[in-house]
């Protein structure tokens, strides 16, 4: 890359980076966690939703962008000739906040180097650097074949609707990074399984409840119990049950009882700790429901027990991708019945129909009935792609480092493109804020985004556009 291209961009990243902090800052302080049960005009997930979308769009026009608003499922910000533009896909959901954390969840909070709070990590600090990176480009005057087309999108954590509406009525961008990983690029995703299942519980169980999405380890769970609460605690404490870890109070007629686990992001549960199979398996072992109920408690920590597949008949594991994992994120209690959720990640080598049957089976052996079922297909494009080894390329000048290109199990928006990468912006060895090891990632309380980090990656998005721009037919 000419040195004297490279030299101004970092130069114009040194005069912008306190305005782009500041506008990390009060985009995350917008609750923007998307919400189909509240639909409205304009607003198909939820008013807080339509809030950051309008934010978005706002903040885009003022930096001299052509904002468009997708009937409120997504936006876009249009830079250039769009007949054949290159695309920056994020979205500005997020996930519930949830507990535990030190910080303000919506404080956008500065503290040194780092920021915290809910976002700015995942993803409207990377879809706001991904913007800035753009805006580099248009205020140095350097000259581009294509336009950049900046996609703001609001459902990404709650199945992509708000994508699938988009391709529905527009065209894609001609390729298309998306910011929603890390460094340097992600050349496969695994597939995935979602699916329902419920069993019957007896007259011991009067409530029953667990997490917050589907694609997080959940950290709390709960259930109401006719059981008396001294007894309880009393059982808890012959099983040699952790108290920090549970929870027991008296309630009219019995007993309300808590689990306390730890949140993780789906792609990677073996980082968190279940709250939902905590409970579920002290409640089994507790001596003092009835027996549907134990039975039932039973089988939801049977499911629960392993996030590999082991308990649940997924298992499997390919050398690109590594092992199929499960999360159990959500359970309720409705009319005599407790529901368990399920987000797998398969193993791209594994086959989704088929993973769909053996899961539908293993559950009907522990008592459960599957309700529903839907996969979607793994994703995966050759590291020696023209697209692939010019991103490559790009990551290795501007940071030194040879790390390799990698597979992972979360889902970017690229699974519902062939022509999109998933590209940044997390950087390997990003230090951390003083906070507890449990803490600071995608779907944890005290998200933190590093501030350098950040304009790393953001030289690194200006960079690779003038590359595709270059390569791109």
């Amino acid at each position: 890359m000419n040195r004297q291209i490279v030299s101004d961009i970092e130069r114009w990243i040194d005069g912008h980076a306190e305005e782009l902090v500041a506008d990390i800052q009060a985009f995350s302080r917008i609750p923007s966690v998307s919400r189909a049960d509240l639909a409205q005009p304009g607003a198909p997930f939820g008013p807080d939703c339509r809030r950051a979308l309008d934010w978005a769009l706002k903040r885009a026009a003022q930096l001299g962008f052509t904002p468009v608003d997708h009937e409120g499922y997504c936006g876009t910000a249009r830079l250039g000739d769009q007949r054949s533009a290159i695309g920056i896909l994020g979205h500005i959901d997020v996930v519930p906040e949830g507990d535990g954390w030190i910080y303000p969840p919506y404080g956008g909070t500065r503290a040194g180097d780092f920021l915290i709070g809910r976002g700015v990590s995942d993803d409207k600090g990377p879809t706001l650097t991904g913007l800035y990176a753009a805006r580099c480009l248009k205020e140095l005057n350097l000259p581009m074949r294509h336009g950049v087309r900046v996609f703001f999108g609001c459902s990404e954590e709650t199945g992509m609707n708000d994508l699938q509406y988009y391709l529905a009525h527009d065209e894609p961008p001609r390729i298309s990074l998306v910011p929603d990983c890390g460094f340097p690029v992600c050349i496969a995703q695994k597939g995935s399984l979602s699916a329902e299942a419920s069993i019957p519980v007896g007259p011991s169980v009067r409530a029953f409840s667990a997490g917050l999405v589907r694609n997080m380890v959940p950290a709390d769970a709960q259930a109401g119990l006719a059981v008396d609460a001294g007894a309880l605690r009393a059982a808890f404490e012959a099983l040699g049950l952790e108290k920090g870890d549970f929870s027991v109070e008296p309630a009219e007629g019995g007993c309300l009882a808590g689990a306390h686990g730890i949140a993780s992001h789906a792609a990677d549960p073996s980082k968190g700790r279940s709250a939902l199979h905590m409970l579920a398996d002290a409640l089994a072992r507790c001596g003092l429901l009835d027996e549907t109920s134990t039975r039932a408690m039973a089988a939801i920590a049977a499911l629960t027990a392993h996030c590999y597949g082991e308990s649940c008949g997924l298992a499997c594991e390919d050398p690109v991708s590594g092992k199929t994992t499960v999360n159990f994120g959500l359970a309720s209690l409705n009319e005599g019945r407790v529901t368990v959720s399920l987000d797998a990640r398969l193993s791209i080598e594994a086959d989704p129909a088929e993973d769909a049957r053996r899961y539908a089976a293993a559950v009907q052996a522990l008592g459960f009935t599957c309700e529903r079922a839907e996969t979607t297909q793994p994703f995966h494009i050759g590291a020696d792609s023209p697209e692939a080894v010019a991103l490559m390329d790009v990551y290795r000048e501007v940071t030194g480092r040879d790390d390799q290109p990698y597979a992972m199990g979360g889902g970017t928006y690229s699974r519902f493109l062939g022509t999109a990468v998933s590209y940044g912006m997390g950087l390997p060895g990003t230090p951390r804020p003083d906070i507890p090891e449990s803490h600071g990632g995608a779907h944890k309380c005290d998200e933190f985004a590093h501030i350098p980090s950040l304009l790393t990656a953001l030289k690194i998005y200006a960079l690779a556009l003038l590359r595709l721009d270059e390569i791109v037919d």
